[in-house]
């Protein structure tokens, strides 16, 4: 009797640990209703970006916001008739409730009827099925004295991006503002740098001699792996148009794809070894002014 009640406690303890487990990995519940979509425009200041044609786009409400820490990651998302899309958080819907999605209207569509108006959802952070490099774009009104960086096109949510001036011998912080840039109102005290990206799994792609000019979009040779143990990390060569780089790369490898450039990335101008790429932009002023959002206006939520 007693060897059975002390099994009874064992299976209980356990049955209550696999229980959290799993519990821990519930989708969230909320509701979503849509809008036509702000890609470019909208809060997470995407304005060089085209999403992929397998994922669609979304705004999440501002009770998930987290200070636009959740920009560009994607959520899997099933409605109630038990289809599923994927989506990424590109703009912010202000006053929709916790766990709200103001869902562009094809992604709606894909799992209710618009004149629906508003459906309840499940919904759970996952990797975005992106294959091809992750790319960080530089501020209108960079410089050696103020500095303004953006990520776009990673494969999972991105946790901080550092500066080092040394050839990554160390690493300076930056601070992620509400609109989505990672900045440092000082900046770093020259106008070229190699930038490290890390992931929330940990880890990390190291882009080396980033010219810090102003609009410049670069094309790493890698994207974060979710999953990574946070040793993993590819150092390419900045570049913003090129058909190959040398990539350096630590246990476990992050692959390194070919680069790949938007039609709405500058054009480069290549004529040393370090590639120097040079935007239509006006140059950088010697001392920046005060930098203002790229993107003013968000979504309200559309119940119609």
């Amino acid at each position: 009797m007693v060897f059975s009640i002390k099994n009874v406690a064992i299976a209980s303890a356990f049955l209550s640990v696999a229980q959290g487990a799993v519990m821990g990995k519930r989708a969230l519940s909320g509701q979503a209703t849509s809008y036509g979509g702000n890609t470019n425009g909208g809060a997470c200041s995407f304005s060089t970006y085209t999403l992929p044609s397998n994922i669609l786009g979304t705004a999440l409400s501002d009770s998930n916001w987290a200070t636009a820490a959740n920009c560009g990651r994607c959520v899997s998302v099933t409605g109630p008739s038990g289809n599923n899309i994927t989506a990424m958080i590109t703009d912010e819907c202000p006053g929709c409730g916790t766990n709200h999605l103001d869902l562009y209207q094809n992604a709606f569509t894909k799992l209710a009827a618009l004149s629906v108006g508003i459906i309840d959802i499940t919904w759970d952070y996952v990797p975005c099925p992106i294959t091809t490099p992750l790319q960080v774009h530089l501020k209108e009104g960079v410089s050696a004295y103020w500095f303004s960086m953006q990520v776009v096109n990673a494969a999972e949510g991105v946790s901080k991006l550092e500066v080092s001036t040394d050839g990554s011998k160390t690493w300076k912080s930056t601070t992620r503002t509400t609109y989505n840039f990672f900045e440092n109102s000082s900046g770093f005290g020259t106008t070229s740098v190699d930038v490290r990206v890390t992931g929330l799994s940990g880890s990390t792609v190291i882009i080396k001699n980033v010219a810090v000019t102003p609009g410049l979009v670069v094309t790493a040779s890698g994207n974060l792996k979710s999953g990574s143990t946070g040793s993993a990390k590819t150092v390419v060569p900045a570049t913003v148009s090129s058909t190959s780089s040398e990539v350096d790369t630590v246990e476990p490898v992050v692959a390194a794809d070919a680069v790949a450039t938007p039609s709405a990335s500058p054009v480069a101008a290549v004529s040393t070894p370090d590639v120097v790429a040079t935007p239509a932009s006006s140059p950088s002023p010697s001392v920046a002014e005060e930098p203002t959002p790229e993107s003013e206006e968000s979504d309200e939520c559309d119940e119609s």
